[in-house]
């Protein structure tokens, strides 16, 4: 009986301590202050200096630091929407609960989109994934930030990638994926990854649209293929080859790949351009290196 008494009578000190805390840096949160690279934090204590003090109720802190974290990023929405310290305090709820994704996932829209902050929008999403490596949704964050605000091709497919592999990723992650390293490595590479995407996926359902994405690499691959050969024949020829046939006559290939949608690969007779006789086109955003070479070639 004693013994529980004491525990509550340090609940309430902690939660004493807490609303101190909280009021004190709600002040600080009003107060025009400068850029956080400025030289130190003012709104909020280190985690590490805050955590002894509130007696093992960090996530509790924690949820109350991020309710008014919230509070502060309304306000400024409203008002100047400028966010000086809005990583600082994502950082600050985080290392009290190093599991609050949602916090991450805040930070990882946020400051990229709304604070103009992508690398500290990075940077938090990448803690996040450290401390829950197994959240698709973070992965998948990260793959896009880099993507649309870094160029950052390589990172952003990897992430993709892992997001894509992971419990509860829509098959639409495996697509975007799918969509990264065509742009950034070209389709033949495209079609390796997502073949051990496939081999690796425990979803029926995802497996259909990986098989889907093989097919649109593998069509893009085979035309950038098959366009550079009839180039090299007309090269060496001096006139374009009647079909692709004559390519495996003159021994520049050895059999014409199958359309891997049930068509057939042909040249068109007004270009020279390879195409598939579905009218299907590549699935492709950006041109592969291969492709803008022998666009400024031609």
């Amino acid at each position: 009986m004693r013994r529980g008494v004491v525990r509550g009578a340090i609940g309430l000190v902690a939660v004493g301590l807490l609303g101190a805390v909280v009021a004190s840096a709600a002040v600080r949160l009003e107060r025009d202050v400068p850029e956080p690279d400025a030289g130190r934090l003012v709104y909020l204590p280190d985690a590490k200096l805050l955590s002894p003090l509130v007696l093992g109720y960090d996530n509790v802190l924690a949820d109350v630091l991020w309710f008014r974290t919230i509070n502060y990023f309304g306000e400024h929405y409203a008002t100047d929407r400028s966010y000086p310290w809005l990583a600082s305090m994502c950082d600050v709820v985080t290392d009290l609960d190093p599991r609050a994704e949602h916090v991450y996932r805040f930070a990882g829209v946020i400051l990229p989109w709304e604070a103009k902050r992508p690398d500290e929008g990075i940077r938090l999403l990448e803690k996040g994934i450290r401390a829950l490596p197994d959240s698709w949704l973070l992965h998948y964050y990260a793959g896009i930030v880099h993507f649309l605000f870094r160029s950052d091709y390589a990172q952003a497919a990897e992430h993709l990638r892992r997001a894509a592999e992971l419990p509860g990723a829509p098959p639409l992650v495996a697509r975007i994926a799918a969509v990264m390293y065509t742009r950034r490595y070209g389709p033949e590479t495209t079609v390796d990854v997502l073949r051990q995407m496939r081999d690796s996926a425990d979803s029926e359902q995802l497996r259909d649209v990986l098989d889907e994405k093989i097919r649109d690499a593998q069509l893009t691959w085979d035309l950038e293929r098959l366009a550079a050969l009839v180039a090299t024949y007309r090269s060496r020829f001096g006139h374009a080859p009647a079909s692709l046939a004559a390519l495996v006559d003159v021994g520049l290939l050895r059999g014409v790949p199958p359309d891997p949608f049930g068509g057939t690969y042909e040249i068109e007779p007004a270009t020279g351009a390879v195409r598939s006789s579905t009218g299907r086109a590549p699935q492709v955003l950006r041109q592969s290196p291969r492709r803008q070479a022998m666009g400024a070639t031609n």
